[in-house]
């Protein structure tokens, strides 16, 4: 298996995407149907299934028999994940963002085998930034890949060395979840980590950004909650290539949905995502946020 086969495949997959999304956001004349998947927060447009399927047959051409865990295709069912080449797409990241022509949108795609997440590439196709991480290799950021010129330049990227609260900056996202317990532990956990001097909180409503963000510096830590029961928080096409940029570029990743003082990986089949730039950060916020959610109780 040629992973710098498969890392070029994923790249030219989300450029060919990214193309198709600037298309459709700089043509004021060209309408996107839009229509809602669980809820008014969980979107889908034309565009988003268009793109999948031009990731998904780039994909298909070069790899023929590898499995392709879709966003778009596999819609708010839960999906299996076996040992086999797999592929998760999630064409539009932040399509809430793109309906509202906020240039908050990202392709995400990764490659797995043996549920393990060897490749993860992450495209900004407004600022022309393609994050990629391959297993064991580090992480790495170049620019101006919708220019065709071969000659770009590739920069490694590492995480911040931010260690406390007060001099971090944290994407803390809501999600789609809207009901009564939802919003209660949402307000909470932020009233806790604002109590704590954070330097300021952002949110962007798009998971690959959060943790290509936080892979690269600008983010100190970034998360969200979720949970299957609730039919909300992010899923594997949001997070699993993330979660390989982060721990390439030295950062850690947790599972919200174990119990926090635990050192659990992030569960590819969850619906919940932490990430950081380092452990006494970690600690520090996962201490903020099991005190929000014990106010909850």
């Amino acid at each position: 298996m040629d992973l710098n086969e498969i890392l070029m495949v994923a790249q030219n997959a989300a450029v060919i995407a990214g193309s198709k999304i600037r298309s459709v956001s700089l043509d004021s004349s060209s309408s996107s149907q839009l229509t809602m998947k669980s809820s008014s927060t969980d979107l889908v447009t034309e565009t988003d299934q268009q793109c999948e399927e031009l990731v998904m047959a780039h994909i298909r051409q070069h790899f023929p028999t590898h499995k392709i865990i879709g966003e778009e295709d596999s819609g708010s069912e839960r999906y299996e994940l076996t040992d086999d080449e797999t592929w998760t797409v999630d064409p539009i990241d932040g399509t809430t963002n793109f309906c509202h022509r906020l240039k908050l949108s990202c392709v995400i795609i990764s490659f797995l085998k043996k549920k393990q997440v060897l490749i993860g590439v992450i495209y900004d196709p407004y600022a022309d930034e393609l994050f990629y991480a391959v297993k064991g290799s580090g992480a790495f950021m170049t620019k101006g890949m919708s220019s065709g010129n071969d000659d770009k330049a590739i920069i490694p990227i590492h995480v911040s060395k931010t260690k406390t609260i007060t001099n971090s900056v944290i994407s803390l996202d809501p999600g789609y979840g809207r009901d009564t317990v939802a919003v209660e532990r949402f307000t909470a956990v932020q009233k806790a980590i604002l109590s704590r001097s954070v330097r300021h909180v952002r949110v962007i409503g798009s998971t690959g950004l959060n943790m290509a963000w936080v892979a690269c510096g600008r983010y100190d830590c970034a998360f969200e909650e979720g949970s299957w029961e609730g039919n909300r928080g992010p899923k594997i096409w949001d997070f699993a290539a993330g979660s390989l940029l982060v721990k390439e570029a030295g950062g850690i990743t947790r599972d919200l949905e174990y119990q926090l003082t635990d050192d659990k990986p992030l569960d590819l089949l969850g619906r919940s995502f932490f990430c950081a730039s380092n452990d006494v950060l970690a600690n520090e916020i996962l201490d903020a946020i099991a005190e929000g959610r014990a106010e909850c109780k």
